[in-house]
């Protein structure tokens, strides 16, 4: 199971525990929606910041990547430059020599 690396805040927008000395802890309706509607604008802000990072990290690995690639095609681009600047007819080819096959076992019967 994956661990999670961002956690959105606030978790849970209408759940309150109920004072024990006082009776209500909202008045009324109006209430309750003001206090959701806040901790909504609250967990946007958060997840807001969470995308905002991600991009971050994102981006980071992209130009990473993005040297990455640069090297590697400097270095293709060396070993085809000498590999064009290399003439068959003057340089020396090995001749390859198989190895000689291994020796054949007895039967079993």
């Amino acid at each position: 199971m994956p661990f999670a690396k961002r956690t959105v805040e606030p978790p849970m927008l209408c759940r309150h525990e109920v004072p024990r000395d006082e009776g209500l802890l909202f008045g009324d309706l109006r209430a309750v929606s003001g206090v959701a509607l806040s901790r909504t604008l609250r967990q946007l802000s958060d997840l807001a910041r969470h995308a905002c990072s991600l991009f971050q990290e994102l981006e980071n690995d992209i130009v990473t990547i993005n040297q990455r690639v640069w090297v590697l095609q400097n270095k293709i681009g060396q070993i085809q430059q000498s590999a064009g600047e290399l003439d068959p007819k003057k340089e020396a080819v090995r001749k390859y020599i198989s190895p000689p096959p291994p020796p054949a076992r007895p039967p079993t019967a």
